[in-house]
């Protein structure tokens, strides 16, 4: 069931990194508003591109359907009795069903300026929880020395509240870029726009990096203390160097113009990011022993 999950979570993950593909190539509205076939038909015209990158997209839904529905009734019946996985279980069918009808009207509304911040969300979410289901399911525990539980502890809570506000730094880019606040920000034409104000869209990005800031230091904190105590190690220094690696993204954005390729690595970075974070935290909570017994 474990490594059922994790397969789970992986094809989620390629959904994402999938979408954003989508996204930064404009394929978006290639298959138009008919959903789930292309431009009303089951086979797509092979010879444009765009179609075939946002039919590929739309072929991944099933399947993800598929897999997240069989990994969740399979924790559900399997370990039942376990709080925790039935929680992240049900919680995992019930965004599958919120993304897919995000998703869904996102097509059928012709992608709307900002709508897509909901997909967005939704998405992220999905894959977080089946990260976090998948830890549950861990039986082997690892013991934190009684010295460093403590210090254990407390670093984690810094951890947690960088990573917190990671989440909610993501929601705030996509909506930044979604509204065409970034548009307005960078003086780029757009079709439409949901945010038209120039001060709005200055606020929205100076939040983003304020919070970049202290998302950078907190990951910096759990560093250090995993290095001391050596727990998560690698998983701290990755967690930590794709931040870094957001920060610079972004700032190639706003310095070339918030072209398209950069845009979409700092997507796919992110959605790295978010996995690395949703690790570390399911290893802490599940598979960490704190408590003696």
């Amino acid at each position: 069931m474990k490594k059922f999950s994790i397969l789970t979570t992986f094809v989620t993950f390629l959904a994402l990194i999938l979408g954003n593909v989508v996204v930064a190539t404009k394929s978006g509205d290639a298959c138009g508003t008919t959903w789930p076939v292309c431009k009303g038909s089951v086979i797509p015209d092979f010879t444009n591109y765009h179609m075939i990158i946002e039919y590929s997209h739309r072929l991944m839904v099933p399947l993800l359907v598929f897999l997240t529905v069989i990994n969740a009734a399979g924790a559900i019946y399997k370990y039942r009795k376990n709080r925790s996985v039935l929680i992240l279980a049900l919680l995992s069918l019930g965004l599958l069903v919120l993304q897919s009808l995000v998703g869904g009207f996102n097509v059928l509304l012709g992608t709307p300026p900002g709508f897509t911040t909901l997909d967005v969300t939704f998405s992220q979410a999905l894959l977080l929880v089946l990260v976090l289901l998948s830890y549950s399911l861990h039986k082997e525990k690892t013991v934190v020395p009684q010295a460093s539980r403590e210090a254990v502890t407390m670093s984690y809570k810094a951890f947690l509240v960088g990573y917190s506000l990671y989440l909610a730094q993501i929601i705030l880019g996509a909506f930044f870029k979604h509204s065409r606040a970034s548009n307005v920000l960078l003086d780029i034409p757009a079709v439409e726009y949901l945010v038209k104000n120039a001060n709005l869209a200055n606020m929205i990005y100076s939040l983003h990096w304020v919070a970049t800031v202290v998302i950078f230091v907190a990951a910096l904190w759990f560093v250090i203390y995993a290095t001391k105590f050596r727990y998560h190690l690698t998983l701290a220094w990755l967690y930590f160097i794709t931040i870094l690696l957001n920060a610079v993204v972004g700032f190639v954005i706003v310095i070339t113009g918030n072209i398209i390729i950069a845009s979409s690595l700092h997507m796919i970075i992110s959605t790295i990011t978010m996995v690395i974070g949703a690790s570390i935290l399911g290893g802490y909570w599940f598979k960490m022993q704190r408590n003696p017994r």
